[in-house]
């Protein structure tokens, strides 16, 4: 991982917004979070700036993977922040948030118990990641970034066919197929 990424630390940018980070969603602007997370204006110079697509290790990564910046501010310094250059953040975004990264790659390098676990950073850049030209990259990264918003479409149209049977309920009669609706 460390011939690829390069973890960097850049603070003193107290003109940056700060971030939240989502979980499988990225970063978000932290006053449009709709979380209530307490913080001191005046240790913002103590953030770490991040910019769109650098990957960030949190303190939730020893079981859901690396974050994706998705705007650019600022993170709590407790998190490491990683950028690759010549690469396609979809393809690896992909990697750092399956199973088997959690699971076979990362597990060696976390440490600690329940709650409080930590990963070993300077361990973990010694991981071995897969690796493809950068034409291969965006293919597959968008590939599957555009499956992601299909399944996602799909989700919501599910969502949108349930909600509507529930608020209909019994309201309307509903013909099956064949025979006549009843008036």
């Amino acid at each position: 991982m460390g011939e690829v990424f390069e973890e960097y630390s850049e603070k003193n940018r107290a003109d940056l917004p700060p971030l939240t980070i989502i979980q499988g969603g990225g970063t978000v602007y932290r006053d449009e979070s709709n979380r209530n997370l307490q913080f001191d204006k005046n240790s913002l110079s103590n953030y770490k700036a991040v910019d769109p697509d650098d990957f960030i290790v949190h303190l939730r990564s020893f079981e859901g993977g690396l974050e994706k910046a998705t705007c650019c501010g600022l993170i709590s310094p407790a998190y490491h922040t990683f950028h690759g250059d010549g690469i396609d953040s979809d393809f690896y975004y992909l990697y750092f948030r399956s199973k088997r990264f959690i699971d076979t790659d990362l597990k060696p390098h976390v440490y600690g118990i329940r709650d409080g676990r930590s990963i070993d950073v300077d361990g973990m850049k010694t991981i071995s990641i897969p690796w493809a030209t950068i034409n291969e990259q965006r293919a597959i990264g968008g590939f599957f970034k555009s499956l992601d918003s299909l399944l996602t479409l799909h989700q919501r149209e599910c969502q949108y066919h349930s909600l509507c049977g529930y608020l209909l309920g019994n309201s309307v009669s509903w013909a099956t197929v064949g025979q006549p609706m009843a008036v």
